[in-house]
């Protein structure tokens, strides 16, 4: 053979190693892309299991305080909603696992609340062994969700995840409260029909028309830029122009070494403000807080505002301001401030939700009084304090309610909010209290 064929051989063989080792590397590249996506797409499911397990026991909690069966229809369709997301999300997580006892509690958790309520509806009252199971479904919920977000996660193994959970929920059973009326509630629910869900929250409350720049006029990025200053209370020239924001409040932003202003091009008015820095320790109380943040709202020239709830988190105490519209306090009409606890400083400004809601409003008469719409009221709960609000709906629109703030034999706080004209509860809040504040679910 010729040193020239020799040679030729060689290359090739080379050349053919080279494409082989191309070709490997390429399909390695792509099986670990492959696997990046299904390791992101399991940690997702986990996450979606463990945020509806988490909306599942809270909108069950406010089922606990619901006296009617007609009150009961509109969360018990938002319970059914929920728990498919959930079963979705387990059954993309079990692999060959079977999870019958989390399956059969999402599985019924929505179709039984929603047939007590048909059936409360009929008999304008729920019966107390349906209020005894929706506790134990609520407390069961509980000690799911516990379950979830304390069970090891790996991805190497994904069957041990919800191995290990079924073995959790399976070994703090108890079958007064979970065994047995499982199986009770599926023979209940034998003869109720199939349900469609179209969820009550949709898109247009995210467009929803901000009504006080809506015929306002056009302000200079010069106008803004002075008005800011002044608001904050900085000399003029403090601030530098740092762009425009577009959305459904369209505006021009201003900045310095530590804060970012966003100023509305129609109006003039302050959409957000932020501060950034560290806040050393708490040296003011929330009560002087709410002062200076009270202080600090008249420079807005926005009135009637009244404070509502706080909460302090890393050193920034936020106070909720509404409007007071003669006796009803309209929680549609939000702006936040927050006031630093180190300093007092103002931190942050958020007015947001009265820019796109504050209007002129006219109410009408009230058809039924505080008193007959007390008595609506679930028999666990014992009025504290009573008065007459404005609150958003899910349609986007708002409705004025009396508010009672109950305290409740499960030893909680909470909100119901009833139609003076129906009578029907609109909604219920749950307070979580504690040192640093108040906060609503």
């Amino acid at each position: 053979m010729s040193k020239k064929a020799v040679v030729r051989i060689i290359s090739f063989a080379i050349c053919v190693s080279l494409v082989g080792f191309g070709f490997f590397f390429k399909e390695r590249e792509k099986t670990k892309k492959y696997e990046i996506i299904a390791e992101n797409e399991y940690y997702s499911g986990i996450s979606s299991l463990s945020s509806s397990l988490s909306d599942i026991t809270t909108t069950l909690n406010k089922v606990v305080y619901i006296k009617s069966g007609g009150d009961l229809s509109e969360l018990s369709a938002k319970l059914y909603a929920q728990g498919e997301v959930a079963k979705d999300a387990l059954a993309k997580l079990s692999g060959n696992q079977n999870n019958d006892t989390v399956n059969k509690f999402l599985s019924q958790v929505g179709n039984y609340a929603m047939w007590v309520s048909k059936s409360g509806a009929e008999n304008d009252s729920i019966g107390t062994k349906e209020r005894e199971n929706l506790i134990k479904l609520y407390n069961t919920s509980k000690r799911i969700s516990e379950a979830v977000d304390s069970t090891h996660i790996s991805f190497e193994n994904k069957n041990e995840f919800t191995q290990t959970l079924e073995e959790k929920v399976e070994k703090n059973k108890d079958n007064e409260d979970l065994a047995t009326y499982l199986s009770d509630l599926e023979e209940d629910l034998s003869d109720y029909p199939t349900l469609i869900y179209d969820g009550p929250f949709s898109d247009h409350i995210l467009t929803k028309e901000p009504l006080m720049v809506k015929n306002a006029p056009e302000k200079s990025k010069e106008y803004c830029r002075k008005r800011a200053e002044n608001i904050l209370g900085f000399g003029e020239g403090s601030l530098k122009y740092d762009g425009e924001e577009d959305g459904k409040i369209p505006c021009f932003r201003f900045s310095n070494n530590n804060v970012t202003v966003s100023m509305s091009r129609k109006g003039g008015y302050v959409v957000y403000m932020r501060k950034n820095r560290d806040v050393a320790e708490n040296k003011i109380t929330a009560k002087t807080a709410i002062n200076l943040a009270k202080e600090f709202m008249k420079r807005l020239d926005v009135t009637n505002m009244t404070e509502s709830y706080y909460y302090t988190d890393e050193g920034v105490c936020v106070i909720n301001f509404a409007y007071k519209e003669g006796d009803t306090i309209c929680y549609t009409d939000l702006v936040k401030v927050g006031v630093a606890t180190d300093t007092g400083e103002i931190m942050l400004l958020e007015t947001k939700g009265y820019l796109t809601n504050h209007t002129n409003r006219s109410f009408d008469s009230l058809k039924h009084s505080q008193k007959s719409a007390q008595r609506t009221l679930n028999d666990n709960l014992r009025v504290k304090s009573t008065g007459l609000a404005l609150i958003p709906t899910d349609g986007g629109g708002e409705k004025r309610c009396f508010e009672f703030l109950c305290d409740t034999t499960l030893g909680q706080e909470v909100i119901v909010f009833v139609n003076p004209t129906t009578l029907e509860t609109e909604n219920i809040l749950i307070l979580q209290k504690s040192d640093a504040g108040t906060l609503t679910r």
